[in-house]
């Protein structure tokens, strides 16, 4: 997501939040004569940026491959990330859920969320960091909230781009807390394959919370 008029790119890392922060974005993004005025650049063959070029869950590096490094720092720019044991546990819960979803057979095909986590780890890992970070390790984005902190973070994003807006709850996936689905065997599977967002962005899975929930039960 861009605005030109405020001069900002927002990076959406699925299932972190995006969809809601999207939807609170949208009046500050391109009106209607930015994207006809990005149309007959392109039909000129002029380079437009554009939300043409940026599509949902495009990484910051494609876009800085697109637009070019020095035109993409010159607006500030921004993404979420999440616990990887929660973030898993709220995609396979989305994937069953959401139909329309590329691998919703897929995930009806496991017996259920360990074997889901056994087929992640083994055939498709997707780092958090990827999406944020260029090949050689350098941070692309200038600011990297926490689902965990969504409201808080991004009140922090508003007021350094100078607007006023609230976060809708949009895209939501009920489920129970991610540490009940998780055996040692499943949670030690994520923390092996997930090892470098989780000390990247300093998640640990939280027993804690677990006991305190337990404790609150009787």
């Amino acid at each position: 997501m861009i605005s030109h008029k405020w001069k900002f790119i927002f990076v959406h890392m699925y299932k972190t939040g995006g969809t809601s922060i999207r939807e609170a974005l949208k009046p500050f993004c391109s009106n209607w004569r930015m994207r006809l005025g990005g149309k007959i650049a392109m039909t000129l063959g002029h380079p437009s940026f554009s939300n043409k070029i940026y599509q949902h869950h495009v990484s910051a590096s494609e876009l800085v491959q697109k637009i070019g490094e020095a035109r993409f720092r010159s607006y500030f720019s921004f993404a979420f990330v999440r616990n990887p044991w929660d973030w898993q546990v709220s995609l396979y819960t989305y994937m069953l859920k959401e139909k329309s979803h590329y691998q919703h057979e897929l995930a009806k095909s496991f017996s259920g969320f360990d074997e889901y986590i056994e087929w992640r780890c083994a055939e498709e890992v997707r780092l958090q960091r990827d999406y944020l970070f260029s090949k050689d390790g350098r941070q692309l984005v200038d600011f990297v909230g926490r689902f965990e902190n969504l409201e808080e973070d991004f009140g922090k994003i508003c007021a350094r781009i100078g607007i006023s807006a609230v976060l809708p709850k949009l895209n939501v996936t009920e489920h129970h807390p991610y540490q009940e689905f998780y055996t040692p065997r499943t949670e030690n599977l994520v923390r092996r394959a997930f090892e470098a967002d989780i000390k990247l962005f300093d998640y640990e899975f939280d027993r804690a919370a677990n006991r305190q929930r337990m404790l609150s039960a009787f």
